[in-house]
């Protein structure tokens, strides 16, 4: 099964993922595209690294920083069966952990960017 997750952002920057849609009004939001803005890929692109049933997720082939100012809010995992989300701490790595069932796939990874916005990189 694929899985593919919507973001949106609202006039005061709040994110918002979208879990369930019954064809409520979404005027007020604007959609946020993965990979579109200007910064380097080098530190943005999450990168998967799967060992068995322990997925781990870099942000970025470099090292993305984590201050206050410039920081990874959170990385989300979408697999075959679920969608798990580690929100991270500015002052902590840019890495995340995650744990599959033995049946399970990883299909992609999202991370978001204080500044840079959402990026995504599939497994």
């Amino acid at each position: 099964m694929s899985r593919e997750l919507a973001f949106y952002t609202n006039e005061a920057g709040d994110i918002l993922e979208k879990l369930v849609c019954e064809g409520g009004d979404l005027s007020g939001l604007k959609a946020i595209e993965a990979n579109s803005t200007d910064a380097a890929g080098e530190k943005h692109v999450p990168v998967i690294e799967v060992a068995g049933n322990k997925v781990t997720v870099k942000v970025g082939e470099v090292a993305h920083p984590m201050t206050e100012k410039h920081h990874i809010a959170f990385v989300v995992l979408v697999t075959e069966k679920t969608i798990q989300r580690v929100d991270l701490d500015h002052e902590g790595e840019p890495v995340a952990e995650f744990v599959l069932a033995d049946d399970d796939k990883a299909i992609a990874a999202y991370e978001y960017c204080n500044l840079h916005g959402l990026w995504i990189a599939q497994a």
